[in-house]
């Protein structure tokens, strides 16, 4: 087998081979840690590769910013959505931003994703994933774990949260598909720019029919929240909230839903740590920590250099853009013990998955709880699992995991 080049870091298809994703990381990340990449497509990047620089940049938004390249994406997608949105991404949530507004807009929905207010719904989430496993009961032993079950569980978690009905749930969930994975869509009809800017639109769409509808009566729910939000005395612009909608209605769900597909095939072949779990049902808190580690969902965000600076003897110049890899981080040996080995017992997991600093995901306690509340109702009660067939990848070098994870189980009588 030939080298793999460097610039598979950033091309979607690539993810859906994640052992090559994987070797080119532990390549850079041992003998060239920051490593500029010229795609032909793609405007240049320094790819990071190491924890602790990657730890580094997210302490520091004042040198490493999130505006205006916080993802690595198409040269002509970012002229395509300045000129119909007016913002190189199409959208600006909380990850595109840094800055007093961007802790503004991160505190109206704070205290819904606080540790006190997840506490609360531990029940409710209970009862979901068991209508989850009750699903998996009445499908003879045989399903696709990804996409009948860990697809729609924590969308229904989610959705509940910001009020949006369960009949919206397939369409919220092909949007996000969409908007994450583009490319798995294309066809002759509609290139991969294009399905990315219907489905923003339509996006907008949406957001703006539920925000009408809050604003005219407001419920218990984020969407009312959000709807009704005001800053300096102004509520927030259509373009700004379209944009936090889009944030908690697709973040908010694909990653866990990767996560825990993810965190059950490491069980399957990890016979030995899924027996640990049923041994010592104290781990399945740690063991959901050591899933967000192992899938690394969110594979890279990017950042813009500020000033002049060096990193670990580099010259970085203002204005480049540095894309830290997390999943290179979450392997690296200096950082973890035992990268390579996915260990349910793993105290105190200081893995990068949810980001570092100001801009740690929003959500994280709320995952946590999800893949812990699933695996701890769903490994007791199975009498055998096993893969069922070749499991399959996202094509997405942003958010990606499993799209389908064939198996077979057996539960107890």
């Amino acid at each position: 087998m030939g080298s793999i080049s460097d610039s598979i870091l950033s091309d979607a298809m690539s993810y859906t081979r994640p052992a090559d994703i994987s070797a080119k990381l532990a390549e850079l990340r041992e003998h060239r840690p920051i490593c500029l990449i010229e795609p032909e497509d793609i405007r240049p990047y320094w790819a990071i590769t190491r924890y602790e620089d990657i730890r580094y940049i997210e302490s520091n938004p004042e040198l490493f910013s999130a505006e205006p390249r916080a993802v690595l994406i198409l040269e002509a997608l970012e002229k395509l959505n300045q000129e119909r949105f007016g913002e190189i991404m199409g959208v600006k949530t909380l990850v595109h931003m840094d800055g007093e507004r961007h802790l503004a807009l991160r505190k109206i929905t704070r205290d819904w994703f606080m540790p006190a207010n997840i506490s609360k719904m531990r029940g409710h989430v209970a009862e979901l994933a068991e209508s989850f496993i009750e699903r998996m009961k009445g499908m003879d032993g045989e399903c696709d774990f990804a996409t009948d079950i860990a697809f729609w569980y924590p969308l229904r978690v989610v959705l509940q949260l910001i009020g949006i009905p369960e009949s919206d749930e397939a369409h919220i969930l092909d949007l996000t598909q969409r908007l994450f994975a583009p490319e798995g869509f294309a066809s002759a009809e509609k290139d991969s720019m294009t399905v990315f800017i219907d489905c923003v639109q339509a996006m907008a769409e949406y957001f703006t029919v539920l925000t009408d509808d809050r604003r005219a009566a407001p419920r218990d729910d984020i969407a009312s929240v959000l709807a009704n939000a005001k800053i300096d005395g102004e509520l927030i612009d259509p373009f700004t909230l379209t944009s936090y909608f889009v944030l908690l209605a697709t973040a908010g769900h694909d990653t866990t839903s990767a996560t825990i597909a993810g965190g059950l095939q490491a069980l399957i072949q990890n016979p030995a740590q899924r027996k640990a779990l049923l041994d010592d049902p104290s781990l399945y808190p740690a063991a959901a920590d050591e899933s967000v580690r192992w899938v690394t969902p969110v594979k890279h965000f990017a950042r813009t250099v500020l000033a002049d600076t060096e990193l670990r003897g580099v010259s970085l110049k203002k204005g480049d853009t540095v894309a830290m890899f997390f999943e290179a981080a979450n392997r690296d040996g200096d950082a973890i013990s035992q990268p390579e080995v996915f260990d349910v017992s793993r105290k105190a997991s200081k893995h990068l998955a949810f980001g570092q600093g100001r801009h740690n995901c929003l959500g994280m306690h709320l995952a946590r709880m999800e893949v812990e509340t699933f695996l701890r109702l769903l490994l007791p009660q199975l009498e055998s699992i096993e893969l069922n067939g070749e499991p399959a990848y996202i094509p997405s070098h942003f958010v990606s995991g499993l799209s389908s994870l064939p198996i077979k189980y057996k539960f107890k009588a």
